[in-house]
């Protein structure tokens, strides 16, 4: 049975709660700013029409934008929220892997985060989640969304990371090692069956299938050096938090 290190969404989970603290924060401000109008009406009679309008104006203004910034950390609040099932998805499935394998989840490096990394006899593979829904397909090195580019590059982003493991694994054991990036989407229909930009797309399903059909190219001592290296750093962010 594959070894499992770290909490698959911790990241996203913890990224979730924050957004969804100042959310409400800005719906406090509404209260508030709802509140002080009403105790203060006469006041504001007070000063007269053309005041009155203007102090109205003023009001709105502010109350919208608010409220418009609320409810736009509301929607990414709700995006890390399906990050994190995301991850977490991918991670029960990982624990399918044969015997043999590590697997290690949501490990922070600087500025970022990798969702999964899988060490064993076939490899080590860098897993990017996705949680987008719709039809995913290819067309030369572009990846497509319902036949569209997606509003972020998922191939940059992931081919980023896989060069930082892959930098900072060499700088941990002065070797070069050979990291095999994969983009997995958990709710959409992937229909690309080669490839993209050297990343291999899959959905969830297929995801252990794939692993488990790699030939060996890791021995045991290999494996055992980078599930060490990733021991030690991600016991060391653990300690930092």
């Amino acid at each position: 049975m594959m070894n499992s290190h770290g909490t698959a969404g911790k990241n996203a989970r913890e990224m979730a709660q924050q957004r969804y603290k100042k959310v409400t924060i800005y719906a406090a401000l509404l209260f508030i700013i709802g509140l002080l109008l009403l105790s203060n009406l006469n006041t504001v009679v007070k000063l007269g029409f053309p005041a009155a309008i203007i102090l109205a104006v003023v009001i709105k203004l502010v109350a919208d934008h608010i409220e418009k910034k609320g409810l736009y950390i509301k929607k990414r609040a709700k995006d890390a929220d399906r990050g994190a099932c995301a991850e977490e998805v991918v991670a029960e499935r990982l624990m399918n892997l044969p015997e043999g394998y590590h697997v290690f989840h949501d490990i922070a490096f600087d500025g970022f985060n990798i969702d999964h990394v899988a060490v064993g006899p076939g490899g080590i593979f860098l897993v990017e989640t996705k949680s987008h829904k719709g039809k995913i397909d290819a067309q030369g090195d572009t990846l497509l969304l319902d036949g569209v580019q997606p509003p972020k590059n998922f191939l940059n982003q992931t081919w980023s990371q896989t060069y930082q493991l892959r930098d900072f694994l060499k700088r941990q054991t002065s070797r070069e090692w050979a990291v095999k990036p994969i983009l997995c989407f958990t709710r959409a229909f992937v229909i690309v069956r080669m490839p993209v930009k050297g990343i291999t797309v899959v959905n969830i399903k297929y995801l252990t299938t794939y692993l488990s059909k790699q030939q060996e190219s890791l021995i045991s001592e290999d494996i055992q050096t980078i599930t060490r290296v990733l021991q030690g750093w991600v016991s060391k962010q653990d300690k930092l938090i």
